[in-house]
């Protein structure tokens, strides 16, 4: 074991937070943490954990539950395809090992959805193999150690971080070795605030020594947000909903919603041009121009409600006194929604068409309803 090894193990030794998935060697419990740490705060995931433990305790009661419990069990943690990889990928254990994890980094790297970062940070912390874990904590540490002067996201920067990992390792405790490399980046090496003075590799930091610390990792150009208009239609009767579930591929896959359709930007005009001349589409550009039009409210029912049985009801109240409500914003990795709705209330529940159903209030706080329509939700509540 080098110097550098050794502080770094001999720090967090002392010094390391009491996480519940730090108290298991259970490789299918270490999945579910790491996963669900995923771009997801430490004190969120805590609470989230412990419930999808008691839940599901095993790979097999995963893989042998129904999705959609699932999802429900991941509601508020966000971005809802962990959840569906981690039910994929447990199905694929017990289908292709009768729900036995595979004990090395190669096979883990079979499961549907697990990364080299997943797989590596099992296969140390599991079963002491010796493989790097590298997240987005791991990157920014090494690239302020090196001084890297490139994104850690190219192929090269990736290449050289694992091979820095493997010369260092130690054999005696790779789980914990790269569990302090993630706990550094998490409490003293974070992206805006480095307390160096406490840092067991400070001695041994580039960055440190040019005093540059904020100046690495190197950015790279950021990926440009999508923006979308997201129009949605609030049909309820009394204390019940309609909601509509989404495709099983795409952004919020396998997720309920209120139905509606989105409108990307640079198609604003040729959606507008669907219904109004071409003389006027300009018009319909502008997303306030839009969500003020009676008739493209009206449209917009027809197209995602097939039982025409409340037609004049909707169309009387448009007329009448159409309210518009938004706009209310919701960002997503690399997309914005803005977001306008009206509701509409219904004197007899419609026909549900395949995909549809209504629920009570109590009904959606239990099953997957993505944030953004929890906002809307909220505002009518």
């Amino acid at each position: 074991m080098d110097v550098w090894s050794e502080s770094l193990l001999q720090w967090f030794w002392k010094v390391k937070r009491d996480l519940p998935w730090r108290k298991t060697k259970n490789p299918y419990a270490i999945w579910i943490s790491e996963v669900m740490l995923q771009q997801t705060q430490v004190k969120t995931v805590i609470p989230y954990y412990l419930a999808f433990l008691e839940r599901f305790p095993t790979v097999q009661s995963l893989a042998q539950a129904e999705l959609e419990e699932v999802l429900e069990m991941w509601r508020g943690l966000g971005y809802y395809s962990r959840a569906r990889h981690l039910w994929e990928g447990a199905r694929f254990i017990l289908d292709n090992s009768d729900g036995k994890f595979p004990e090395h980094y190669e096979g883990l790297l079979k499961i549907p959805g697990v990364g080299e970062y997943t797989a590596g940070a099992i296969a140390s912390i599991a079963f002491g193999e010796r493989v790097p874990a590298i997240d987005g904590n791991v990157n920014r540490v090494l690239a302020r150690i090196l001084a890297w002067e490139e994104p850690t996201g190219r192929v090269k920067s990736r290449r050289f971080f694992r091979e820095v990992l493997e010369d260092c390792q130690p054999s005696d405790y790779p789980g914990d070795f790269n569990q302090a490399l993630m706990e550094l980046g998490a409490t003293l090496c974070a992206p805006k605030i480095v307390k160096c003075e406490d840092c067991p590799l400070n001695r041994a930091c580039a960055a440190h020594e040019l005093a540059q610390e904020l100046a690495f990792p190197v950015k790279q150009g950021q990926q440009r947000v999508t923006e979308s208009l997201r129009l949605t239609l609030v049909l309820r009767k009394g204390d019940r909903f309609l909601i509509n579930k989404r495709p099983a591929e795409g952004l919020l896959a396998n997720l309920w919603e209120f139905p509606g359709e989105e409108i990307f930007q640079q198609d604003r005009k040729a959606w507008a041009e669907q219904t109004w001349p071409a003389a006027v589409a300009e018009f319909f550009e502008n997303a306030h121009s839009v969500v003020l039009d009676t008739k493209v409210w009206y449209e917009l029912y027809q197209r995602v409600i097939w039982d025409r049985v409340q037609d004049q009801n909707v169309w009387y109240q448009l007329e009448q006194h159409l309210k518009v409500k938004g706009p209310l914003y919701h960002v997503f990795s690399h997309r914005r929604w803005e977001m306008y709705w009206i509701v509409l209330d219904c004197s007899e529940e419609l026909q549900p068409q395949e995909g549809m159903r209504w629920v009570s209030r109590e009904e959606l706080e239990k099953i997957a309803f993505p944030v953004a329509f929890q906002k809307v939700l909220i505002q009518e509540l």
